[in-house]
């Protein structure tokens, strides 16, 4: 297994970029914007009676000649759903399929760091688990990155229905994006519906790209097992770049019109590149 010591290290200094209004009610490490008692100083208010005369700022009294208090950032938590795309396509090019565990385990890791509430699932697998808590943030990362269950056959939009539970504020989709648009509408639509923030992680292989093959070869789809003969010439990889570009297009598309934020980025990128400049520069991490 690779070594992780370095990149855990410095994740530890990064958090999800998320709005906390209507964070959870139990402590966490991220700024709310309802006021509380951590050690945070936010701003001054006026003292009236029944607030706590504790706070009274005396300094700011002897300079005023009236009562302020000081107020404190409340720190809450936030709670956040990462859902794996498992799906055959994705396993089919081994790199990819790494490089999407490892971005799962990073963002899982980064949300447990900050005493988040995570749930997470590997969709169209049986592997899903509730968890809180910096205490369980190294054996997580490691867990998501050794997945290796058994795929069902069925497709990644079909299968995160049955994946949903209780809304979270923030829901993070890592998927190669391949399937059907209509299909994903119907999945956007039943997310969109429950008022949560959707960050939509489209990974591609360069292969899936750029594909290297030539002449007369036979496909497989991954999904169901179908096979095609080809002869990729020139002019068909052609037609094959356009439509996929045409496709990713509209996937992006789509994700505006339902206020989900897209990113695409493909496997040539290493995952420290992806968690600290990518995702940062997209605007999930900070």
């Amino acid at each position: 297994m690779k070594d992780y010591h370095q990149l855990l290290a410095r994740m530890n200094r990064r958090s999800l970029q998320v709005s906390t209004k209507g964070a959870g009610m139990q402590n966490g490490r991220r700024k709310s914007h309802i006021h509380g008692t951590s050690l945070d100083f936010a701003d001054y208010k006026v003292y009236h009676p029944g607030d706590d005369i504790r706070q009274i700022d005396w300094n700011v009294y002897g300079r005023t000649n009236k009562p302020y208090i000081k107020r404190f950032q409340d720190e809450k938590e936030i709670s956040v759903s990462i859902f794996l795309d498992a799906t055959s396509s994705m396993k089919q090019v081994p790199v990819k399929w790494e490089l999407a565990r490892e971005l799962a385990a990073s963002l899982a890791y980064i949300t447990l760091s900050h005493e988040d509430r995570l749930s997470f699932a590997a969709v169209s697998t049986d592997f899903s688990f509730h968890r809180k808590g910096s205490v369980h943030n190294k054996r997580t990362f490691y867990e998501i990155v050794g997945v290796r269950n058994d795929t069902q056959d069925e497709s990644f939009t079909q299968s995160l229905a049955n994946s949903l539970t209780a809304p979270t504020q923030l829901v993070i989709l890592i998927t190669d994006g391949l399937e059907p648009l209509t299909l994903f509408e119907e999945s956007f639509k039943r997310l969109k519906y429950r008022n949560q923030q959707i960050r939509l992680i489209q990974l591609l292989s360069e292969t899936e790209i750029n594909p290297p093959f030539s002449g007369d070869i036979q496909l497989v789809d991954s999904e169901n097992g179908k096979m095609v003969d080809v002869s990729l010439n020139p002019s068909i990889k052609t037609l094959y770049k356009n439509r996929l570009d045409d496709h990713n297009d509209n996937l992006e598309i789509l994700c505006a019109t339902y206020g989900i934020h897209y990113c695409r980025i493909s496997d040539k990128l290493d995952i420290q590149t992806i968690i600290l400049r990518e995702l940062a520069f997209a605007g999930l991490i900070q």
